[in-house]
Parts: C-alpha cells; sequence; structure tokens
C-alpha cells in the first residue's frame, strides 16, 4: 500500500531538513514511535506501537540528499519510504512523506495498519510542522 502526504512548514528548508534527520528525536513529533536508534552497523532500529502492540524492525537509509531528500527501506520489507523538501520561499517549505508499506508483514491485521500508516503520516507531518516552526 502506499500513502503520500504533504504540508508546508514556516521555517528555512535547512532547518526543516536538520530537524527531520535526528532520528532519535522521532518520539518527539511521532507519536507511535518509542525509540530509533543506530545499531553498530549504522542502521537504524525502530520500535514502535502499533494499535497497543510494539514492533521492532531495523532500516537503512538508501538515500540522503542535504537539504533535499531522506529515504529508507526497512530491512524485512514491512516499509520504504522518503521525506522530501522543497523550497517555496526563503521562510517556507513543503515537505513530502511518501511511505509504501506490506500490511502482512506487519503481523497485525491489515485494517491496523492502514490506521496506523494513515495517522502516522497525518500526526506526524502535523507535529513535525509545530515543531520545526516552534524550535528557536
Amino acid at each position: 500500500m502506499f500513502i503520500d502526504r504533504a504540508t508546508e512548514v514556516h521555517a528555512d528548508i535547512h532547518d526543516a531538513y536538520d530537524v527531520w534527520t535526528v532520528y532519535e528525536s522521532y518520539p518527539s513529533f511521532m507519536d507511535t514511535v518509542e525509540a530509533v536508534s543506530w545499531t553498530d552497523d549504522g542502521r537504524r532500529h525502530w520500535v514502535a506501537t502499533v494499535e497497543g502492540e510494539t514492533c521492532e524492525w531495523d532500516a537503512t537509509l538508501v538515500e540522503r540528499i542535504d537539504d533535499e531528500k531522506v529515504a529508507w527501506r526497512a530491512l524485512d520489507g514491512r516499509e520504504s519510504g522518503e521525506v522530501r523538501f522543497e523550497k517555496v520561499a526563503s521562510d517556507r517549505t513543503r515537505v513530502t512523506y511518501q511511505l509504501e508499506y506490506d500490511p502482512a508483514a506487519w503481523r497485525a491485521s491489515a485494517g491496523h495498519v492502514q490506521r496506523w500508516m494513515d495517522h502516522r503520516l497525518e500526526h506526524d507531518l502535523e507535529a513535525f510542522k509545530e515543531l520545526v516552526e516552534t524550535s528557536d
């Protein structure tokens, strides 16, 4: 399944990109993510709650272009995605969050996973917007 959401933030593209790429701070704007940490081999280990169930997985960055794009994929095939940053004005940035996922790989009902993913993208973008716009 594929989800594509976007928002415009009142922030310079560099500032928006910098906030998004501090992976350990994801729990501050991703309410279902409990932790993101780096593994010894440079991957990110995720812990999140999906409809009351704790899920863990590892992901790797597949592309990172400063102030433009971050793309990843889960090693077990559960998801892949990217976040793109586009300068709208000197103090405005469009942030586009795209995610492709396999409901069966989440080991939860497809309905639960779909609700979680929809919430995840909508909420995460709104919370990210608030975080970036209130950061000093």
